[in-house]
């Protein structure tokens, strides 16, 4: 994947419409577990995420149990089967 110009701090950064054109939805999940460091970084890009005039009134659950799981597939059928999904 080719990257983009510097950005800031001098990382790399991806051109947008390389990012539009190459993007993808997931619809069908394996049942092994996510390692922490991985969750970590997806938890760090929503914090990042931006939000309306910059409130950022992020709350982000973390829904594993078997019953977090259960209630959530009784209210949405948008779950595919994931092991996880955040909130």
């Amino acid at each position: 994947m080719s990257r983009g110009a510097e950005g800031p701090k001098g990382r790399e950064t991806m051109d947008f419409l390389q990012l539009a054109t190459e993007r993808y939805s997931v619809r069908s999940f394996s049942d092994r577990p996510i390692e922490p460091e991985v969750m970590e970084k997806i938890l760090k890009a929503g914090q990042l995420a931006p939000t309306a005039v910059n409130y950022q009134p992020q709350k982000i659950y973390i829904l594993k149990s078997k019953e977090a799981l259960a209630t959530i597939r009784s209210l949405t059928r948008f779950t595919y089967g994931a092991p996880v999904v955040l909130l």
